[in-house]
This record gives structure tokens, sequence and C-alpha cells, in this order.
């Protein structure tokens, strides 16, 4: 019976005992990365800029109500074309509270594991296909993703690194679901998608999947970008090389002037430490793999481009989530390649090494979002969050709100919601004035500016004040 029943449990889902490392993989990353982002929340350190925005449109999604956001002041699909967020808001059915999406992305996100260790395992020893698989889930690229708010880029490793796994298994039904998943993340991933239809046509020979692979992806963003964008209302989708430029005259711009590309793609060198840290990340392992260079190239070109964003350049925040599988990915097939020119076993003990290396040096030198799980002080609340509490929980639950930065993804369950210095006439507003805030407490201000609102509102009888609590103050409409 003993005999039986472990002999069972080595065939679910027809995989080996090693399915059972990949599993804890996932609960264990699943679980830091939800108490990485519930906490900071908690904390009061989500973004209303971000959060609220996604937020507000996902909640009235849920309550079939036009998803139009009082903080963009557009539609959700003319913000960002996203379709995946009309399903992904069914969540709210099941509960009002806004850290559901925070544990989500961080399932999701850590999800991804299964089809990257389902592709390693086909091809390289076991022990090199769970450290890949590893270092995917603990890449600072994927860990910054869950410190950083929520985002819908969250939803694309794990349907990118499905349409991997199908085209590797000649799955072309699935293939092109796992495809068409991947363009509803966000309007401009049918670029980065068009790019792999290189590596399909160098994988599989088979051109009409590989021109698919382009096509499809290119109209889909260009139509999303150029048409269906602007007939919902927005009005400029651009400042990428200049103020106020449009995505083809930034094209046409470094098309003219490929020395300006070149340039703005190596510095400042910033730029140059995130692809060096990208690549040490897998033990520079993805190098010896050629077929998603171009990808990958792409991955960086679209954010280096980018003059007039500089948080694009980094590592950190939401914008390296998808290199997580692409490096996964290419170190899969350049460690296959590598075993295949070199000794097996001596190879394989080299890679195993200097991708543990790699991540080791990553995780101790860099700013890896979860050391913040390793420090006291990150569970401790601060004495002003109590104010803000008690001050939030007063606000009537269908009342118009206005609120800063960091308060307002609290608060982002109604139809209007704004952020301060705009207040729209709000029913109420929540100012909290403690002393030593970051200025992005504020977004567009400091707590200096907030302060003289706050008087200007109060003195000018625009607003009276019915309620304090330490330095947070909840004023109402007059």
């Amino acid at each position: 019976m003993l005999q039986k029943r472990s002999s069972d449990l080595k065939k679910i889902g027809g995989v080996s005992r090693d399915f059972w490392v990949i599993v804890a993989f996932f609960l264990i990353f699943s679980t830091l990365y939800s108490l990485l982002a519930v906490i900071r929340h908690n904390h009061f350190q989500s973004q209303g800029i971000d959060f609220s925005i996604y937020d507000q449109a996902l909640w009235l999604y849920s309550k079939f109500q036009s998803p139009f956001s009082t903080v963009t002041f557009l539609f959700d699909l003319a913000d960002r074309f996203r379709p995946i967020m009309i399903p992904l808001s069914t969540l709210y059915w099941f509960t009002d509270n806004e850290r559901v999406i925070l544990i989500f992305q961080a399932v999701i996100l850590s999800a991804a594991v299964f089809p990257i260790w389902l592709m390693a395992r086909r091809v390289l020893p076991n022990v090199l296909a769970l450290v890949i698989a590893f270092s995917y889930l603990n890449f600072v690229g994927i860990q910054s993703v869950n410190v950083y708010d929520f985002h819908e880029m969250a939803m694309l490793p794990f349907a990118l690194a499905w349409l991997f796994f199908f085209l590797e298994k000649r799955r072309w039904r699935s293939f092109l679901a796992a495809l068409i998943l991947c363009l509803t993340v966000r309007e401009n991933v049918g670029f980065l998608i068009s790019t792999i239809g290189i590596y399909v046509w160098i994988r599989t020979k088979n051109i009409k999947t590989a021109l698919a692979t382009v096509i499809i992806p290119l109209a889909w963003s260009m139509t999303a970008i150029g048409v269906v964008m602007p007939a919902l209302g927005q009005s400029h989708y651009g400042s990428f090389v200049q103020t106020n430029d449009t995505l083809p005259g930034a094209i046409f711009e470094y098309l003219k002037n490929p020395l300006l590309a070149l340039g703005s793609f190596l510095f400042p060198i910033e730029k140059i430490s995130t692809v060096f840290w990208s690549f040490l990340s897998f033990g520079f392992i993805p190098l010896s793999f050629l077929p998603l260079a171009p990808a990958i190239l792409f991955q960086f070109a679209s954010r280096f481009l980018d003059l007039m964003h500089p948080i694009r350049w980094t590592l950190y925040y939401h914008y390296g989530a998808e290199l997580g599988v692409l490096m996964s990915v290419s170190a899969i097939f350049g460690a296959r390649m590598l075993l295949a020119r070199f000794p097996k076993r001596s190879a394989a003990a080299i890679i195993i090494a200097l991708i543990i290396f790699g991540q080791a040096m990553s995780f101790g030198l860099l700013h890896a979002p979860l050391k913040n799980l390793l420090k006291k002080n990150f569970y401790q609340d601060e004495p002003w969050t109590a104010d803000t509490r008690k001050i939030l929980s007063l606000v009537p639950k269908d009342a118009s709100l206005a609120s800063q930065n960091n308060l307002l993804p609290h608060v982002s369950h109604r139809k209007f919601i704004y952020l301060l210095p705009n207040f729209h006439s709000a029913d109420y507003i929540v100012f909290d004035l403690h002393p030593g805030q970051n200025n992005w407490n504020f977004y567009n201000g400091n707590l200096q500016t907030a302060t003289r609102q706050f008087r200007e509102l109060v003195d000018g009888n625009i607003y009276k004040l019915v309620a304090a609590s330490g330095d947070v103050y909840l004023l109402k409409k007059n």
C-alpha cells in the first residue's frame, strides 16, 4: 500500500518528484511576495498615481459601471489598452478588500515558474532545471514588480512563459491562445511579441507561424494605439524622446539619427548597469543563446530609448517583468547548447555555480525587495498610521473624496476620487500633515504645498474641519 501510494505521488501530473520542489518554490515565493506587498500597502506606501487608477477601474468594472478614472480623467481602456482588466475585476465579486489584487499579483507572477520549469526539465538535468526556475522567482526584476503597487504587466510573465512552452511542444492552438492572452495585457506588448517571431522561425522553421507571430501582434498594437485608444478619449500617446512627441515621431527621430539611438541606449551608465545585472542574475548563460537576443534587445531598448522617463532604465518597479521570462528561456536553451558542446557533468556543475553566484551577488549587492522581510522595522507601524486609519474610517463609503498620493489607494472603491492638489469640489478631503514625509506622498507637491492648500481651504471657508487625529485632518465641503 505504501509503495503504491508513493508511486501515485510520483505520477501526479505525469512528472517526477521535482514537481513538488517547484510547488514548494511557488508557495514560498507567493507567500513572501504577498507579505511584501500587503505589509507595504498597510503602511501607506502604495501610491494613488498607479494603485488607485487600477483599483478604481477594477472596482467599477466589477459593479458593471463605466470604468472612468477620476485620477487620470480617462476611460480605463483609453489610459492603457488592457482588456485583461475586465475578467480580473471579478475578484471584487468575492471581496471588497483592495489587497486581493496584490495577492493575486504575487500568485500569478510566481505561477510562471511552472511553464519555465516544464521547459527546462525537458532538455536539462533536474538540478539545473530547478536552479533556473528558482532564478526566475528570485530575479530582482520579478521581486520589484511585487513591491511597487499593482500593474497589469505583472500578468505578462505567466502568459509569456506558456507561450514559449506551447511553442516548444508545437501545440499551435494553445500557442495562439497564449499569444492573444499576452496581447490583452497592454497595448504595447505586441511590439515585444513580434520580435519573438524571429525566435519562432529559428526554432521551428515554420514560416506561417513565424509571420503570424510578427504580423498579428504588430497589427494589434498599432490598431490599439492609433485607432482604439484615441476613439476612447486618449488625446496624446507620446513623450518618449522629448516632451509632447509621438511614438511614430520618436521612432523616426532615432531612425534618422542612429548615433543618437546608440548613445541613448548606452548612456547614462545606469543603463549598462541594468544590462549587466540582468545577465549576471542568470550567470551570463543567456548570452550563449542568440535566437532570443532580438527580443531581449528590444525589451531593453523600449525602456532605454525613452529619455523622458528615467525610472524605466532600472531593474526596479514593473519594467523588468517580461525580462525575467526572456532571460529564463535564454538560460534554458543556452545551457542546453553548452551541455552539448562540453562534457555534460562538468559543464552542468559550472553552469549551476555561475547562476548561483549571479543570484547571490544580485541579491546581496542590489536593493533586492525581499530583503525588506529581514528588517524588523518593515513590520512596525509608525505612530501616524493609527491616526490615518482612524480618519479614513470616518469618510462615508459613497462620498466623493480627495486625498494625497499615499492615502488614496485605501479609499479608491468609490466612483469619484481625486489626487491632491486636485479636489474638484469633493465631498471630503483627507490631509496627512505629519512631518518628515517623502515628497512622493504628495506626487506633484510636498508637505509645504499640502499644508498651504489645507489652510487656504479652511481659511477660505470652502471646507470645514470635521475631524482630526494627530496630524491627520478630515475636511467636509461647506
